[in-house]
């Protein structure tokens, strides 16, 4: 039996994750939602048509919220921030934060199969 998400610690994780993108500059809030055909993309993180932490604000922040207020279920695993660890290699000095923020969240998300 799967155990259960902890809906608390996930919530606060992302509003983490939102005050980091803030600090660092990089949250766009409605004034910076990119266009709706921007969300079409069939690739992974939409790495075609957005910026990472656009898909962090826009997709992964928005998606999480939404699932957690609708009480519906959530991802069994994630692994965001092995992607954010290449995205800013040789930045890690200023994104060292935002890459342990992801790590913690995907460690919330990702529930362990016994």
């Amino acid at each position: 039996m799967a155990s259960q998400h902890d809906i608390a610690a996930i919530s606060t994780k992302l509003l983490h994750l939102e005050q980091e993108l803030k600090a660092l500059e990089l949250w766009g809030g409605p004034a910076g939602m990119p266009s709706s055909e921007k969300f079409d993309s069939t690739t992974p993180f939409c790495l075609d048509t957005l910026e990472f932490h656009q898909w962090l604000e826009y997709v992964l922040i928005a998606r999480l919220r939404e699932l957690i207020a609708l009480e519906a279920e959530l991802p069994a695993a994630m692994m965001t921030h092995t992607y954010a660890q290449e995205k800013y290699r040789g930045q890690w000095g200023k994104f060292r934060k935002l890459i342990g923020i992801l790590q913690e969240l995907d460690a919330l998300i990702t529930l362990e199969r016994q």
